[in-house]
């Protein structure tokens, strides 16, 4: 469900208002989830875990510009760009790269910015340009949404004790690759490691009786954000309240994340929330989340933060005490936030917020 051409013409308006601003002739974007965003969702990447493409867009005044070499050039055409019949391809021989800054210099006059260093030209943020999301982006990050959380559901109920960390965390990756999703961020902690890191990267670790599964997943550019929990047997006393004053804070973040809502005002909504529910001092011990989509967070929001909210934008806050987490994306629209990695089958929480009540999801018990 990739973008039209109508999507990306509205991108490539904001890209050149942008050129204006900056009294520049032409764009270079080289960073995967730039090229994504510009592109409605097409991918320039080759390695997963880079950030850079070996495949560029080079958006002007006038026209533009896909410059790849020889060795993308093919699948670039078939399989992402030809059809649209909206770019100018550009190749130039994979072994002569220096190639690659004579064009952009001849097509811009030598005067051009870029998202990653290339020649003496300006490095440029684009993150401004990426929010707010269009409609068929908005369509497409909700089937995202449910896909990624259909996933992650049908994993957790798949866990049996004894299981690596790593085992489980293939079972994800394969779940999500089946279904045209790649796993951006793939966390996994069975037991103590849940208690001990924030961020647990997968180990030869078995579970025993607790694990956490957190996925940030990635479709034709775009992303979200989910955390599950499962437990083998009953949840002790300790972390019911532990998991029930963690579901309350996201519920207090949710609810202040409203469009014109400065970052730092709702953060410290949730620190307040934190000490209302006896747990003052554990979001100094990890990022609260912030804005997502074209990357698994734009940036975390912290105490300094500047700016506000804009409509359609995706976020995903993900407040954690020691032991438990709750994290899903949400897309703030015109009114309330929206919840778009929804729950098909799990045990959930109401959570009341100022007279709304909140659904967040439970530990799994099995």
């Amino acid at each position: 469900m990739r973008g039209s051409n109508r999507e990306i013409r509205i991108k490539e308006e904001r890209i050149r208002k942008f050129l204006e601003e900056n009294n520049s002739n032409g764009l270079l974007i080289s960073l995967k989830y730039n090229f994504a965003w510009a592109t409605g969702g097409r991918y320039n990447h080759v390695g997963l875990i880079t950030e850079l493409g070996p495949t560029s867009l080079l958006v002007t005044k006038s026209n533009s510009y896909v410059i790849a070499n020889s060795i993308e050039a093919p699948r670039i055409e078939k399989e992402e760009v030809g059809l649209l019949g909206h770019y100018e391809l550009v190749v130039f021989p994979w072994y002569e790269p220096d190639e690659k800054l004579k064009i952009v210099e001849k097509i811009s006059g030598g005067n051009f910015i870029t998202d990653v260093p290339f020649g003496s030209a300006k490095v440029v943020n684009l993150f401004p340009l990426r929010y707010p999301l269009v409609e068929e982006e908005v369509e497409r990050i909700k089937a995202l949404g449910k896909s990624a959380s259909l996933c992650m559901e049908e994993i957790c109920k798949s866990i049996k004790p004894g299981q690596t960390e790593l085992e489980i965390a293939g079972m994800m990756a394969e779940s999500l690759l089946c279904k045209g999703m790649y796993p951006s961020v793939l966390l996994v902690a069975g037991d103590e490691r849940i208690f001990n890191f924030r961020h647990p990267i997968p180990t030869e670790n078995k579970v025993s009786r607790y694990a956490m599964v957190v996925i940030c997943a990635m479709r034709d550019g775009i992303q979200v954000a989910v955390t599950r929990l499962v437990h083998f047997g009953k949840i002790d006393a300790d972390l019911r309240k532990r998991h029930n004053a963690v579901v309350k804070v996201d519920s207090v973040l949710i609810h202040n994340t409203k469009v014109g809502k400065r970052w730092s005002e709702i953060l410290e909504k949730g620190i307040k929330a934190y000490e209302e529910v006896g747990y003052p001092e554990e979001w100094k011990k990890h990022h609260q989340g912030g804005p997502t989509g074209y990357q698994s967070r734009e940036f975390t929001v912290n105490p300094k933060t500047q700016g506000s909210v804009v409509k359609w934008q995706p976020i995903a806050w993900n407040p954690s005490i020691t032991g438990t987490k709750s994290e899903d994306t949400i897309l703030v629209g015109e009114e309330s936030p929206e919840i778009i990695t929804p729950i098909f089958d799990w045990p959930m929480i109401d959570v009341e917020v100022e007279g709304v009540i909140y659904k967040r999801p439970d530990i799994l018990e099995r």
